[in-house]
């Protein structure tokens, strides 16, 4: 074959210019290996992060166990003294309140102490003092007590026995204003002295704790101390005026405190209540 100058000529630019589309397409082969190679060394694209839920806090409130708003309360009870040293003094009480509001009450309790010779029911260090050592102690005899009463309870809630049992209680805090009946005991000379019963103003304040066996019926514990101003017998006997009753007593009224410990039982009325929510 032959070729005239003229037509060598004339492919030298398309080669030129073939030479340039080649480069151009070798260089963007190039720049798709490295971006490919890129993306292979960083990896997986991390997820988008998620967003933050927001909680809202619920609060469940436990109905009261037993609601005690506009019943009646009847309390029978055991009552022990625990303070007298020289003359035991058990009786047998009942309480009975009326609850105005789920906190608060209003009522009375009666306590019953004569239980025939109090020296025979009680204890006879009176006598072995005076035996042993010729020194009266002068004591008291009592025959019932009664009182008003105002009921507070601030704390209530529920604990668990056994785990198995659950009970509710509460506390709850009395006091009041009433009367004391009581007498001396003769010891100094019993073979003249002989003394009536007489009224005393008595005020108590005190303590007690209650435990649910049912929504009407629980049994309780109770700290009181009832305070009065006792008069007891005249320690000194005098032979020439031995008969006047004006001489028998003590020249002054003695503050006394009768600490007692009652157990009983409570029994809530009517026995079934309704709660009422508000709508």
């Amino acid at each position: 074959m032959e070729f005239s100058l003229d037509e060598v000529e004339d492919e030298k630019p398309n080669r030129a210019a073939q030479k340039k589309v080649d480069k151009e397409a070798e260089e963007e082969g190039d720049l798709i290996e490295q971006l490919a190679a890129e993306k292979e060394v960083e990896g997986p694209e991390e997820p988008a992060p998620k967003r933050e839920e927001t909680v809202e806090e619920i609060y469940a409130v436990q109905q009261i166990y037993a609601l005690r708003l506009k019943r009646f309360e009847l309390a029978p009870s055991a009552v022990f003294t625990v303070n007298d040293k020289y003359l035991k003094h058990p009786g047998l009480g009942v309480a009975a309140n009326y609850w105005f509001t789920n906190v608060l009450a209003l009522g009375v309790n009666f306590i019953w102490y004569d239980w025939g010779n109090p020296l025979e029911r009680g204890t006879t260090l009176v006598q072995q003092i005076q035996r042993s050592f010729r020194l009266g102690v002068p004591i008291n005899e009592w025959q019932f007590g009664l009182w008003a009463n105002f009921t507070y309870v601030p704390f209530y809630g529920k604990f668990s026995a056994f785990r198995k049992f659950l009970f509710q209680w509460d506390s709850y805090l009395i006091g009041g204003v009433g009367i004391m009946r009581t007498k001396p005991i003769p010891v100094f000379d019993p073979e003249i002295r002989e003394f009536n019963w007489d009224t005393r103003v008595s005020f108590n304040i005190g303590i007690g704790l209650r435990i649910f066996l049912t929504r009407y019926l629980t049994f309780f514990t109770e700290f009181r101390d009832y305070m009065f101003l006792e008069q007891f017998e005249n320690v000194n006997v005098d032979p020439a005026n031995r008969d006047d009753p004006s001489t028998w007593l003590a020249g002054s009224s003695t503050f006394f405190n009768n600490l007692t410990v009652q157990f009983g039982f409570t029994l809530f009325l009517p026995i079934k209540f309704e709660y009422r929510l508000p709508k």
